[in-house]
C-alpha cells in the first residue's frame, strides 16, 4: 500500500543525481512541497538547505516531508552544503541571496554551498521570486547578470499581477534536468507535432485526428535530457505548457512548410536536427472558396496531393549546418498493416527521403496494448513500448 510520503514516478532525468534545494525567505517558499515532490517525481535525491528567513514562511518539518530528505538551517560541523553535488537549485531566490552570492557574501550554509559550487563547476539554478518593481531595480539587473556571468543558469517567469511569480515545479524541474543532462552531444532540435488543416473556405478544413501529444511527449524527454529543443505546432488537441521550449504555431501545409524552412535556416535556432512527428496534409483542397459556402446542398471537393515536407527536409539541413549537420527522423503511419509490412514503409522513406531513422506505427497501435510503435533504421528495427521509449530511441540517436 502507497505511504503517505509516496509520489508516482514521472520520468528518470534526475535519476541518480544529487540536487541540493535551497530555500530562501520569499513566500514562494510556500511552493517548495510540491517541488520537493516534483523533483522526486523524476528520481532526484534532494539534500535541503534553509535560510533562516525561508524557515518563517514554511516549516523544515512540511519540507523533509515533501523532499524526504535532510534539512539543515544552521551550521553543522560535517558541513553538509561542501559534499558533492550534481547540481543546486535555488527556489525562490530572493534579492537578498542573489546580492550575497555576486557579492561573496558567505554567511549562511547556502551562501556557502552557492561559493563552493561556482568555485567547482557544479551547475547552479536559481529562481527570483519578487515584485515587479524589485525586479525591474537596475540593481537586480546588475546581481542577476554578475551571477549569469559566472555560470548561473536563471529561470524567470513573466510578469503577473505586478510579479515575477515562482514558475510551476514541472518547468522548474524540466530545466534543472535540461542542465544537469547537457553535454557536448547535445544538440539544437525542432520537433515537428500536430496535424494541419486544408481550408475548404473560410469556415471549413480537412483534416486529421492528430492531437500532436506524441510530438509534444518527445519534445519534452528531449528538452529534459539536455538538447535545445524548438517546437513547429500545427492543429493540437491541447495547449502545451512550457517557459522553456519556444513554440511556433502553423496549421495549413503551406504555412507548416514556410516555418520549418525558415527555422532550419535560422543562424540563431541554429537548428542541426529535426524529428518530424507532424501529421502534414497529403492532400489539400485545389478550390477552396473565400467566405463560407452555403450549407444544404451537395459539394463536390477535388483534393490534390500536397508535396512531402519531410522530403526536403535533409537537404535544408545540410544546405544550412554543412558538416554540423545532425540527424532527421521521419514517422510513417498505416493501417491495417502487420510488421513486415511496416518495416518495409519505413524503409522506404528512409531510402527516399534519406531520413536517419523512422517510427512506424498502425493505426491499432495507437489505442491498443501492445508494442507503441517500431524503431526502424536501415539495418535494424526494434519494438518501442510506449511513447517514453519513442524519446528514449531518438535520444540514443541524436547523441551517436
Amino acid at each position: 500500500m502507497p505511504r503517505d510520503v509516496d509520489v508516482v514516478t514521472h520520468g528518470n532525468s534526475l535519476d541518480g543525481k544529487r540536487i541540493l534545494l535551497g530555500i530562501t525567505g520569499g513566500i514562494a517558499a510556500v511552493e517548495s512541497v510540491r517541488l520537493g515532490r516534483e523533483l522526486r517525481r523524476h528520481g532526484a535525491e534532494i539534500h535541503v538547505i534553509m535560510t533562516e528567513a525561508a524557515t518563517k514562511v514554511i516549516t523544515p518539518l512540511a519540507v523533509r516531508w515533501a523532499t524526504q530528505s535532510p534539512v539543515d538551517v544552521q551550521w553543522s560541523g560535517d558541513m553538509p552544503q561542501l559534499e558533492g553535488f550534481d547540481a543546486i537549485l535555488v527556489a525562490p531566490a530572493t534579492r537578498n541571496t542573489l546580492s550575497k552570492h555576486a557579492n561573496g557574501v558567505m554567511d549562511s550554509p547556502l551562501s556557502m554551498a552557492l561559493a563552493a559550487g561556482t568555485g567547482n563547476g557544479t551547475p547552479i539554478l536559481v529562481v527570483p521570486s519578487m515584485h515587479d518593481d524589485l525586479f525591474d531595480d537596475p540593481v537586480t539587473i546588475d546581481l542577476l547578470e554578475i551571477i549569469k556571468n559566472r555560470g548561473c543558469s536563471i529561470l524567470i517567469s513573466e510578469s503577473e499581477e505586478g510579479r515575477r511569480k515562482q514558475p510551476s515545479p514541472e518547468d522548474i524541474v524540466s530545466r534543472l534536468a535540461n542542465i544537469v543532462n547537457r553535454d557536448d552531444k547535445s544538440r539544437r532540435v525542432l520537433v515537428m507535432i500536430g496535424g494541419t488543416e486544408a481550408p475548404i473556405d473560410d469556415v471549413r478544413t480537412v483534416s486529421n485526428h492528430s492531437s500532436g501529444r506524441t510530438g509534444w511527449s518527445i519534445a519534452d524527454h528531449l528538452y529534459r535530457y539536455g538538447h535545445d529543443v524548438f517546437v513547429l505546432a500545427g492543429r493540437i488537441s491541447f495547449e502545451p505548457k512550457s517557459i522553456s521550449i519556444p513554440i511556433i504555431t502553423s496549421t495549413d501545409p503551406d504555412s507548416m512548410k514556410i516555418s520549418t524552412k525558415d527555422m532550419i535556416e535560422d543562424e540563431i535556432m541554429n537548428i542541426d536536427s529535426v524529428v518530424c512527428a507532424a501529421a502534414i496534409s497529403d492532400f489539400v483542397v485545389s478550390d477552396s472558396k473565400s467566405g463560407k459556402i452555403e450549407s444544404g446542398n451537395d459539394i463536390s471537393l477535388t483534393l490534390t496531393p500536397f508535396e512531402k515536407i519531410l522530403d526536403q527536409i535533409p537537404q535544408w539541413i545540410k544546405s544550412s549546418r554543412g558538416d554540423n549537420s545532425g540527424y532527421v527522423i521521419g514517422f510513417k503511419l498505416l493501417a491495417n498493416s502487420n510488421r513486415d509490412q511496416l518495416v518495409n514503409a519505413a524503409r522506404s522513406q528512409i531510402d527516399r527521403v534519406g531520413v536517419s531513422a523512422v517510427v512506424a506505427n498502425d493505426l491499432s497501435q495507437l489505442t491498443d496494448d501492445g508494442p507503441r510503435a517500431l524503431w526502424v533504421t536501415s539495418d535494424n528495427f526494434e519494438e518501442l513500448k510506449d511513447t517514453k521509449h519513442i524519446g528514449v530511441a531518438i535520444d540514443a540517436l541524436l547523441r551517436a
